[in-house]
Order: C-alpha cells, then sequence, then structure tokens
C-alpha cells in the first residue's frame, strides 16, 4: 500500500508538473488553478517523503531566498503605500513570483521532475500547446471571416480583443510564440520529432510575423546570429549566406507587410511631441518615470500608489491626452515601487538565476535574455501571462542546473 501511494505521488507531481507546458492552451481564468494546484501538491508531496539529507542545502536556501525577495520587498513596500487594495491586488497577480521558487525547492531531492527526460517532454509540450494554439486562433479567425486581404495589418488587433478568455497582447503572444521556436532547437536533436518541429517551426515564425513586434522580431534575429556565429557548428560560407537570408528576410516583411513596416517608420518620430507612436510614448514614459523617482529615489512609493503617481503626472502632460499608461519598462517600475533597494534585489535576483544558467545552455540562456530584454520596453510582470511563464521558466531553470551540477 505504501509502494502505491508513492508510486502515485510520483505520477502525480509529474503530471502537475508536466501540465505547466500546457498553460498555452489553457484560458486565462483557468492558469491561476493550475498553478495552484501544482503548489498545493507539491507541498503535500514534499512532506509524504523522507527529507534528503544527502544535497547541499544552502545552494538551495540560497535561491530560494534570492528568488523570492523580490516578491518580499515589493511586499513590504504596501506598508508604505496610500492605496493598499490596488497593492495587494498587484501581489496577488505577482504570486507565480512566490510559489514557484517554493514549489522547486520543496522538489529538490525529486530526481524525476529534474531529469533531461522530462525537460525534454516539458519542452515538447510547450512548443506543442503553443502550435496548437495558434492554429486554433488561425480557424477560430477563418470561420469567422477575418481572413481577408488585411489579416496582415488587423491580426494583432484581434489578438487582443477577439478571443475572449484567450485574449492577449501581441507582445506576450509574440513572447511564448519565441520561446517555442528556442525549445525546437534542442527538440529538433530528437530525430522522431523532426518533422513537428520543422511544420511547426514555419508556422509559429509566420505567426511571430503576423504579431508584428519589432521588439520580438528584433531580439529573435539577434538570438540567431549569436547562435549561428558562436554556437552552430557549420562552415563559414554556410554562416554568411544565412546572414543574407535573414537581411533578405528583414527586408521583404518590412516591405511587404504594413504594420512591421509601420512600427518601423515611426523611429522617425522617437521626439515628434505631436504624434503619439510605441516608440516616442516609452520615451516619453521613460522621461516622467524617472521624474518621479528623483523624488522618492530610495524606497520608492510603494507597489500600491504607482499608479496614481504616473496618472497624475500624465494628465498634467498634454502628450498623454489623458490617458494612463504603466512605466513600459520593467526597471524603472521596480524603482518607482520600492526605489533603488528594490531595483538592487531585482538585479541580485536577475544576475544569480543568470549565472546559473550561463555556460549551461544556450537554448535556456537565449530565453532569459529574451525576457530580460523584453524588460526593458515592457512592464512583464505587470500581467498574468508574463508573470506566470517568467516565474516557471526561471526557476525550473535556475533549480534545474544547480541540482544538476557536479557534486
Amino acid at each position: 500500500m505504501i509502494k502505491s501511494n508513492t508510486f502515485s505521488i510520483g505520477n502525480l507531481t509529474k503530471f502537475f508538473f508536466l501540465n505547466l507546458f500546457l498553460l498555452p492552451i489553457y484560458p486565462d481564468n483557468l492558469k491561476p488553478s493550475c498553478i495552484v494546484l501544482f503548489f498545493v501538491f507539491t507541498i503535500y508531496s514534499a512532506f509524504t517523503k523522507k527529507k534528503d539529507n544527502k544535497k547541499r542545502p544552502k545552494k538551495y536556501v540560497y535561491l530560494l531566498l534570492i528568488n523570492i525577495s523580490i516578491f518580499v520587498v515589493l511586499l513590504l513596500s504596501i506598508m508604505y503605500s496610500s492605496n493598499i487594495a490596488v497593492g495587494l491586488e498587484y501581489m496577488f497577480r505577482l504570486l507565480p513570483i512566490l510559489l514557484f521558487p517554493i514549489s522547486f525547492f520543496l522538489l529538490k531531492s525529486n530526481q524525476n521532475i529534474f531529469s533531461k527526460t522530462l525537460f525534454t517532454k516539458a519542452k515538447l509540450l510547450f512548443f506543442s500547446s503553443t502550435l496548437l494554439l495558434f492554429i486554433a486562433v488561425f480557424f477560430v479567425f477563418y470561420f469567422r471571416g477575418f481572413v481577408t486581404e488585411n489579416y496582415f495589418l488587423n491580426y494583432s488587433y484581434r489578438i487582443i480583443f477577439q478571443l475572449g478568455k484567450y485574449s492577449m497582447h501581441p507582445i506576450y503572444a509574440s513572447l511564448i510564440t519565441s520561446i517555442a521556436l528556442i525549445f525546437s532547437v534542442s527538440l529538433y536533436q530528437q530525430h522522431k520529432y523532426k518533422l513537428l518541429i520543422i511544420l511547426g517551426d514555419v508556422l509559429l515564425l509566420i505567426n511571430l510575423i503576423l504579431l508584428s513586434r519589432k521588439s520580438a522580431i528584433i531580439i529573435m534575429g539577434l538570438l540567431f546570429l549569436v547562435f549561428l556565429f558562436f554556437k552552430l557548428k557549420t562552415s563559414l560560407k554556410v554562416k554568411l549566406i544565412s546572414v543574407s537570408l535573414l537581411i533578405c528576410f528583414f527586408i521583404l516583411i518590412g516591405k511587404f507587410i504594413p504594420d512591421i513596416s509601420n512600427r518601423f517608420t515611426e523611429l522617425n518620430s522617437v521626439f515628434d511631441e505631436h504624434k503619439i507612436s510605441s516608440t516616442n510614448l516609452r520615451v516619453n514614459i521613460s522621461k516622467l518615470t524617472i521624474k518621479a523617482i528623483s523624488k522618492e529615489p530610495f524606497l520608492g512609493y510603494g507597489v500600491g500608489d504607482t499608479k496614481d503617481i504616473l496618472t497624475d503626472l500624465q494628465q498634467k502632460n498634454t502628450f498623454f491626452k489623458g490617458n494612463y499608461y504603466n512605466t513600459h519598462n520593467q526597471f524603472l517600475g521596480f524603482t518607482l515601487a520600492s526605489g533603488v533597494i528594490g531595483l538592487v534585489f531585482f538585479i541580485v535576483f536577475l544576475l544569480t538565476n543568470l549565472k546559473l544558467v550561463f555556460n549551461k545552455s544556450f537554448e535556456q540562456l537565449a530565453i532569459l535574455m529574451l525576457f530580460i530584454s523584453l524588460m526593458f520596453i515592457e512592464n512583464i510582470l505587470d500581467r498574468q501571462n508574463g508573470v506566470i511563464y517568467f516565474a516557471l521558466i526561471i526557476n525550473y531553470f535556475s533549480f534545474y542546473n544547480l541540482i544538476n551540477s557536479p557534486k
């Protein structure tokens, strides 16, 4: 009976873990439930097994403390926030930053969860679920009559507003598409998946183009060049041909896809205060945010008051026309909420996790660099999709590498 229970616990732990990599196909209202189920079952699983004293607990405790520190710092900032309700709402959305490191810390002695075999299955599930999601999106749009000559122009707009619980901002759709593409590099090496990966990559690449986020496209292009020249073992001739094809690819999509070409031509109006574009909007928001930070540089305003502070400044500035925008920069967002102290904790958190993936896996490093790069232009952790995928991936990568490091 004891063996049967242990066997069942082990299988259920793997099930709830792998289920996390199917999150792309879950509607937004069910994703938190999947995380809570994983966390609750992890606690049950951890406390029904004997403690493993052979592991090096100090390293795991240190990683745990570092990875929950940014949650704790922001939580403490509520103490000097005026708008506590908004602060608590934000912290509730940020819970994956707390739950995932605790979960993986408790599972540190579970060899199956941190095995290469299960990691490969997790990557395959994420790749397949992301691919399935956007194939389904295409068919939904097709049967609704949205696939017209303006499909390229309207696709990113429809992703935001016309998918119900599956609606998402194009930057987060681009994020999961990019992660799936990066995972596909190692999955391609598994011979039985090659056809799926080739076909899937073509479709996901088309999806990334349709989403028309110049930031994601540029970052993926740069990551591809780094992989091509520093990681891929092939001749210089092949590398130069690949670069030429990439340049031609960028020129063609810029010329024939209006939404992308418009986003690049808007760079000409970066400093035009009479014309709002995604680029000069970020420039102006950054200026206001830095101005606000200069008045409360050490502790910030508290996570509950950042929206009120920015709203007040933006209403006084005619450029924003009475609309509210967040900082569109995760680093400035942390500093505004918790001051330079919070920013230091955030940077230490990022550097600690980068150190654990550096020289371990280009795949993992590329995904973390993707997240960090996007953090310079978006508040990734302000949205459910951003915080869930970031917290899951960065914590699993770090604990996976720490657990599988040489004894």
